[in-house]
């Protein structure tokens, strides 16, 4: 049976009516003993809900090409907008994870009732959907919509499907993604040649929400970043590894983007299995070659000619939260199984991601 192309591919998934999550059900034990979590108070205060511009500095100073230097120019102004957003997240995290700690079932409702009160506070405010936005501004909007999808398919995964949303809180998703999409419809051109881990997020945002709300159309938008992230992949001639090159144009960044790209790349391979189309053997080989690159930047940055000896500053463990979806596909890869031995239990627990992602992982240890 001939292969077809993707374009074709993509076409045939956004009108199947597939939109699996990545992570299947695995209710907790006190799941069922969860009642009608919306009569329960957050004791938490729904922090403020953020209507104003997403005008926001870069952290980074842009006189530097490799964008590895951070700047002394960010407003005072950027960085409370930005202490705001995040706080969101943040939060959304941390209750996911109360509830995976919950003793009992009042605990683990007060942790859904706090997910639901918080998440329907910013919807019904319709926060976060100015369109007076600086670049840092679409990356802050993009990463909580990330953050809230993934957060909440992975609570739904371990509680047995809740929270279930509500109109409004669908409905604003469904909003964010459009913008979402808007905001980066001109890096999709061909000749976009700075199409980068911000574009691999974005995919992995929009297929989120896509598996939360069943659009299969914004898994195949995400699908479509996924392809051309691969393709971006090349493959050293030095060695047994492979670089994303925007991300190693990073200087002393360039072992920190690499984990950070992965992130949402092997969620997104993830989708693609389940969701389709799949991945080829070569696909999966590029994968397990990109996966090399990042372990020996951590593991031994000689090892990788193309970082030309430049020192690497120190990655976070919970950058190598990649690490979970690799090694329940690929548990005998050896510089990933060398990492994740090093870095063990921190390597989770990532906000953006929803906090713990470990328990939705219960075959990697």
């Amino acid at each position: 049976m001939p292969v077809k192309p993707l374009a074709a591919l993509l076409l045939t998934l956004a009108g199947s009516a597939q939109a699996q999550s990545i992570w299947a059900p695995q209710p907790t034990a006190l799941s069922s003993q969860v009642g009608d979590y919306r009569q329960l108070e957050c004791p938490k205060k729904v922090a403020e809900p953020y209507t104003g511009p997403l005008q926001i500095d870069s952290k980074y100073d842009q006189s530097d090409a490799s964008r590895s230097t951070l700047s002394n120019k960010v407003s005072a102004r950027s960085k409370e907008t930005h202490a705001r957003i995040a706080e969101f997240s943040q939060r959304l995290a941390q209750f996911a994870d109360y509830y995976l700690q919950a003793k009992n079932a009042k605990q683990a409702g007060t942790a859904l009732a706090c997910i639901d009160q918080w998440l329907q506070a910013w919807a019904e405010a319709g926060a976060l959907e100015s369109r007076d936005t600086s670049k840092t501004g679409m990356a802050a909007r993009k990463w909580t919509l990330a953050a809230i999808a993934s957060t909440l398919l992975k609570t739904q995964a371990v509680s047995g499907g809740q929270p279930q949303l509500s109109s409004a809180q669908k409905q604003w998703l469904q909003r964010l993604a459009e913008l979402m999409m808007a905001d980066y419809a001109p890096r999709l051109a061909p000749d976009f040649a700075y199409f980068n881990n911000h574009d691999y997020w974005a995919g992995w945002a929009m297929a989120a929400t896509g598996m939360l709300l069943g659009r299969d159309d914004y898994i195949a938008w995400g699908e479509r970043n996924f392809r051309r992230a691969l393709g971006q992949i090349s493959v050293s001639p030095h060695g047994d590894y492979a670089y994303l090159p925007n991300e190693l144009g990073r200087g002393r960044l360039a072992a920190n983007y690499t984990h950070y790209a992965l992130v949402p790349l092997m969620l997104l391979a993830e989708s693609s299995r389940l969701n389709g189309p799949g991945l080829s053997t070569a696909d999966q080989q590029k994968l397990q070659q990109l996966a090399n690159f990042a372990a020996l930047s951590v593991l031994d940055e000689r090892a990788l000619s193309e970082l030309r000896g430049q020192p690497q500053y120190p990655v976070p463990p919970y950058k190598m939260v990649w690490l979970l979806p690799f090694l329940s596909q690929y548990p005998q890869h050896k510089q990933a199984r060398h990492l994740y031995t090093n870095v063990g239990v921190a390597a989770d627990g990532y906000s953006q991601l929803g906090g713990r992602l470990a328990p939705l992982y219960p075959d990697v240890h």
